[in-house]
């Protein structure tokens, strides 16, 4: 594969990584990389590191060093270092342009993935031999479970209540914000504040900064619900809160996860982003782990470039970063073996979870009785209008990448026969 085309492939993965809804699988998928791209992964090992070793240690004998060039061999290492640094360039400038969009233009940016993923699915689709009787019944059952496992997971009402320990933290004489990133904190800023247990905080910013406790107070009782898997919502509910003065020697109650479940929540959070149509952030909103981790991360880096060694956090990243490694290793041994194995039934299950995951990017939606839900327009309007129009743009995008890798049809056409 022409690697300038492999590697803007990558910064399209790394790109639809950013967006909230949107996997890079989903665009491995649409750009017929996604069978490669689950074998690379599933083929990493550590089996070069002896002959790694050997060589270095042992006079740099050239048996050795063959050794080594040999296990390196097995690995798809200029595939995935061409697709890797894409993914890398299109995370490190998207992550300064979309996020921004999607603040600005939510409906629009939404209607454009929305358009994008519906196109997709014929990549995908048309790559499914069908067969006849029961072979076809077992495809349109997969694509069923597949549509409606999507279609559940999607649901902004479905979030997980984890088991949280509560720990006492004192103020050094710090923001909220800083605070919840030293701790870590499971929850943001605002859900600190406003806890039962953290009367003593609210009573401290009563006395010391009466007014900006009665802004709080203000805010707290206007506030309706809020989508709980909507980044963007929750951070712009969070930000009165994350600049708090919390008086030094106040303590403040913030909870924490188990070990065993951060674990868990980045092994199963790194594996859904290899499913097409599912985020990993996402899944990590629905687990009620994304803010841990947020904080936990952002404390460990703040903490280091301080001088100082980060100890509250690093246990925590080490061991989400462990879940992360072995859920990637061991999720893509499974779809590398059901691509292969049952082809035209783990397809036909992948077309189906990207359908029932468009629910997650709807356009249009509104607030009924304080909870957020997807809704049909009412009116021709102007957002409405250019809502259609992005919508479109996504589609015809699809299109033409679709024309652009029709070279490689016949190869991933071949993968997909059973």
């Amino acid at each position: 594969m022409n690697r300038i085309a492999l590697f803007f492939k990558g910064v399209c993965m790394g790109l639809a990584d950013i967006v909230p809804g949107v996997s890079g699988g989903t665009m491995a998928l649409i750009l017929g990389i996604y069978t490669e791209f689950i074998d690379s992964i599933k083929g990493l090992h550590l089996r070069w590191v002896k002959p790694l070793l050997r060589w270095l240690t042992g006079g740099r004998k050239q048996e050795d060093w063959d050794a080594l060039k040999a296990e390196l061999g097995t690995l798809n290492l200029p595939f995935l270092i061409t697709l890797g640094g894409g993914i890398l360039v299109a995370l490190g400038i998207g992550s300064m342009v979309i996020p921004t969009l999607m603040a600005e233009y939510p409906v629009q940016m939404r209607a454009f993935f929305f358009g994008l993923i519906l196109a997709s699915v014929w990549v995908p689709l048309r790559m499914i031999q069908t067969g006849k009787g029961p072979k076809l019944a077992g495809v349109i059952l997969a694509a069923v479970l597949g549509a409606g496992f999507g279609f559940v997971v999607t649901n902004p009402g479905n979030t997980f209540e984890i088991t949280r320990e509560w720990t006492e933290v004192t103020s050094e004489g710090e923001t909220l914000e800083h605070l919840a990133r030293r701790a870590p904190s499971a929850i943001p800023t605002d859900a600190i504040y406003w806890s039962p247990k953290n009367e003593a905080l609210r009573e401290s910013m009563a006395a010391s900064e009466p007014e900006v406790a009665t802004k709080l107070d203000t805010l707290h009782h206007g506030e309706g619900k809020i989508d709980e898997t909507d980044k963007k919502a929750l951070k712009a509910r969070a930000e009165p809160y994350n600049e708090i003065m919390v008086p030094a020697g106040v303590s403040v109650q913030v909870p924490r996860p188990a070990y065993w479940y951060v674990f868990a929540a980045g092994a199963v959070a790194i594996s859904a982003m290899l499913l097409p149509g599912i985020s990993g952030s996402y899944i990590l909103l629905i687990l009620g782990a994304y803010f841990f981790i947020l904080n936990a991360l952002k404390g460990f880096i703040k903490t280091l470039l301080g001088g100082a060694i980060p100890v509250a956090q690093a246990g925590y990243v080490v061991v989400f970063l462990a879940g992360v490694s072995i859920g990637i290793l061991t999720f893509a041994r499974i779809l590398s073996y059901l691509l292969h194995k049952f082809p035209a039934y783990t397809l036909s299950a992948l077309v189906g979870l990207m359908i029932g995951c468009l629910r997650g990017i709807w356009p249009f939606r509104s607030q009924i009785e304080g909870v957020v839900v997807n809704v049909w327009p009412s009116a021709m309007s102007g957002p409405v209008v250019s809502a259609l129009v992005t919508f479109v743009v996504g589609m015809l995008i699809v299109g033409t990448l679709t024309w652009l890798g029709s070279a490689n049809e016949d190869e991933e056409t071949a993968k997909a026969t059973s």
